[in-house]
């Protein structure tokens, strides 16, 4: 009996943090900033000789964008499952990275 109130605790917690748009993803920085600090991270990256950032240039662009290295990692493990979403996220990164500079 117990073990059926818990268990019907643990269902209905679960619906309504689905419902209410709780989990992970919730938690994660906005699409917009992902966008915007991962394609300033790879311009920045591409601008350098080696193509690789020193930690201080990386740090500059995270701070710029009021993100940090884990948040980035979180957005994309929280929106991993999305397939679709994430597969707009890269599109868009892509076509952002593609864009001639000279055109803004």
């Amino acid at each position: 009996m117990a073990f059926d109130r818990i268990r019907a605790l643990f269902v209905t917690s679960a619906v309504l943090l689905v419902a209410c748009g709780g989990g992970p993803a919730a938690d994660a920085i906005d699409r917009e900033t992902f966008i915007a600090a991962y394609v300033d991270l790879r311009v920045a990256a591409l601008e350098t000789d080696s193509a690789r950032l020193a930690d201080g240039d990386r740090a500059e662009v995270l701070s710029r964008h009021g993100v940090t290295a884990d948040d980035l990692t979180f957005f994309a493990e929280a929106h991993a499952t999305d397939l679709e979403f994430m597969r707009d996220v890269w599109n868009e990164i892509e076509l952002l990275l593609d864009r001639d500079p000279d055109a803004d």
